[in-house]
């Protein structure tokens, strides 16, 4: 018995080198430009999503890590496919075709992975406030949506991705596209609430957490300083800290009161 915790407590191990190897990417990345920001956004969201699947695996095993792997990264796939062709449901946007790596159908294939980094911890906040389905498929798909106050006018706004409005490009970012995520959202958490029955875990969350603090924390102060490299965008700082603080603020609250 004691030979089989050893693969589990490297696979942590790998987690947090992973994590940590994100908030390196994304503090890199406010300093660096061109290609070189390229390159560390597809490492900060491969690193994320390898520490979230990495914990998903240790936490919960094999099987549950493959059934939330398949859900995610096909649902999201689909989803993104069907936008850029149809604009349903998030409005008409596409992505460049050069800057994420490999593309299918016009998604680069990093996309449903950048999706799945946030899933992850998004299921086990909502689980942590709530036990019905009712409660936490409308919180987790909340967290997400209110997750992209944040990404979308940073990713826009470094071109990763262009909104079309009659016809003509635009960085103004239509009201549909958060209607659209919590949509979305909604239905992959649907998905998952059918196919995953977890069992208790005793490994600490305190990992994933982490990231999702440094996400709303982080994006509020990069967003907020005026001063370069910082991003200067006080409304992006505050509807993000906001919107993702509906669930966020009650959660922390919530963990503060069961230390």
């Amino acid at each position: 018995m004691p030979n089989l915790k050893l693969p589990t407590n490297r696979l942590l191990v790998v987690a947090i080198v992973a994590a940590s190897t994100t908030v390196l990417a994304n503090i890199l990345w406010a300093l660096a430009s061109g290609g070189a920001r390229d390159a560390l956004t597809i490492t900060g969201v491969l690193a994320f999503a390898a520490a979230s699947g990495l914990h998903a695996y240790v936490a919960y095993g094999r099987e549950f890590l493959i059934k939330f792997l398949m859900i995610a990264l096909l649902a999201t796939l689909v989803i993104e496919v069907l936008g850029v062709s149809t604009g349903f449901p998030f409005g008409t946007y596409e992505y460049d075709p050069e800057r994420l790596g490999i593309s299918v159908l016009g998604v680069p294939l990093l996309i449903p992975f950048a999706w799945f980094m946030m899933l992850y911890p998004s299921w086990l906040i909502s689980r942590d406030l709530f036990k019905s389905r009712l409660l936490t498929i409308p919180t987790a798909a909340l967290l997400m949506s209110t997750w992209d106050l944040y990404l979308d006018p940073q990713m826009v706004n470094e071109g990763y991705w262009v909104w079309f409005v009659d016809g003509i490009a635009t960085k103004d970012i239509p009201l549909t596209n958060f209607l659209g995520w919590f949509l979305s959202t909604a239905v992959i958490f649907t998905l998952l609430s059918v196919a995953l029955k977890p069992k208790q875990s005793e490994i600490s969350n305190a990992m994933p957490y982490a990231l999702v603090l440094w996400v709303w924390l982080g994006s509020f102060l990069v967003n907020i300083v005026p001063v370069s490299p910082f991003f200067n965008q006080p409304v992006v700082a505050i509807t993000g800290f906001i919107g993702m603080g509906i669930v966020l603020i009650p959660w922390s609250w919530m963990l503060w009161q069961r230390r």
